[in-house]
């Protein structure tokens, strides 16, 4: 619908009223003074592109081959569900404040009705007049026009609640989907998305690389596509240290062997903390080459694990845990190696420490400047004088002492 005609319809109804007030936006690369209006909510609808829901979506679809409902109250009952979902806490502490004080932030909707920065607060106002008695409140809100295209929709989307000095709180998992599924699923470049975030090239190449190892996890798992079990099982943080980790891997078959024992360890939940522990188990797989052996056979038994399910077994985060890392046998023969190589890695630092001991003092000993040595006080080069005996002595004696293990 054309703005005007949107405006001149929800006036002459009255489900629409232009507010005395206005505020500045930065939209399309420029700043515009665009006025405040009220709307009823029941002439608003969601935007099913929210990259917000990205996960949700891809769990409904993974239950409803079908697709997203078409009937569009379905859709936005839908969608409230899932918003609701995403942060319940943090949804309930918008709506009493909202109850309390009223809509402070105006969201922005386009002439078709459709939210596309807002829909939380929608959300909330949904929810009030149904606590209300069921009637509709009002959004206070931008109104842009429809003329969009969906890219062009996203790209304002990016800009409004990614763009801005205080960017919006988006699960990182659903960040990653969004990405994917516009610039992997070749409806936006990488550059496009990154330029309307405010994102980074080196950010964004990070992300792309984080969305081809959570892909691969998933197919680890037999459940292509099921990006709600990687937010299910917060695999954002160990993603991330796999793959910033894996770059250090010498050659493409030591990088696919460590990644799928990492895979295995994560579908097993046997890693603590698990961020910081795919990194030291990454560094322990490259310098311990019995531990990679160990765990790649172990690997290989969670694989199996998936082979033998009968065909068009549904893998969701529910049958992971209760079918696959419930396996108490198995799971203590990853702990126990990882323990083993943990010791060990422990005594390496501890060796390679004696190494860095001798060389930090040479190091040391470089960073006196023999120029300047006429400037120092007689005090001064007595004590310089005295500890360089001592550490001509101690080296005299360790040197010995090499000597002698070299010798035995």
């Amino acid at each position: 619908m054309d703005i005007n005609q949107f405006i001149e319809t929800g006036v002459a109804e009255g489900w629409l009223r232009k507010t005395n007030n206005s505020d500045r936006k930065f939209i399309n690369g420029q700043d515009q003074d665009c006025p405040i209006y009220e709307v009823r909510i029941d002439k608003l609808h969601y935007n099913k592109q929210n990259g917000r829901i990205a996960t949700y979506i891809s769990r409904y679809k993974a239950d409803h081959p079908e697709g997203l409902p078409s009937d569009q109250a379905a859709l936005d009952n839908l969608i409230q569900d899932m918003i609701d979902a995403d942060n319940p806490k943090r949804l309930r502490t918008t709506m009493l404040d909202i109850k309390a004080k009223g809509q402070q932030q105006p969201a922005i909707v386009l002439s078709n009705g459709v939210v596309i920065d807002g829909n939380r607060r929608f959300t909330c106002l949904r929810k009030l007049s149904v606590e209300e008695g069921g009637i509709p409140r009002t959004m206070r809100c931008f109104v842009f026009p429809d003329t969009y295209d969906d890219k062009a929709i996203k790209g304002l989307e990016l800009e409004i609640q990614m763009g801005e000095d205080t960017k919006q709180d988006y699960d990182a998992i659903s960040r990653l989907v969004d990405i994917d599924w516009w610039v992997n699923g070749g409806n936006m470049t990488a550059e496009e998305y990154a330029r309307h975030a405010n994102i980074k090239s080196s950010e964004m190449k990070s992300m792309l690389e984080q969305i081809q190892i959570m892909k691969e996890f998933l197919e680890f798992v037999e459940a292509p596509g099921a990006f709600y079990i990687a937010q299910d099982l917060k695999l954002q943080g160990p993603i991330e240290s796999l793959a910033n980790r894996l770059k250090k891997c010498k050659n493409a078959d030591d990088r696919e062997d460590i990644k799928n024992i990492i895979f295995a360890n994560l579908v097993m939940t046997t890693l603590g903390d698990r961020t910081r522990s795919v990194r030291d188990m990454i560094d322990n797989l490259i310098e311990d080459e019995r531990f990679r052996e160990e765990q790649s056979e172990l690997a290989v038994e969670v694989l199996e694990k998936f082979e033998d399910l009968p065909e068009g077994t549904k893998v969701t985060t529910e049958f992971l845990r209760d079918h696959i890392a419930s396996d108490k046998d198995l799971k203590g023969e990853v702990k126990a190696s990882q323990e083993k190589a943990r010791t060990k890695a422990g005594n390496r630092k501890v060796k390679n420490g004696q190494v860095r001991a001798v060389r930090d003092a040479v190091s040391n000993l470089d960073g006196v400047d023999v120029d300047l040595l006429h400037k120092l006080e007689p005090e001064q080069l007595l004590d310089m004088q005295t500890g360089l005996n001592e550490l001509l002595q101690r080296a005299e004696e360790l040197s010995q002492a090499i000597q002698k293990v070299q010798e035995a």
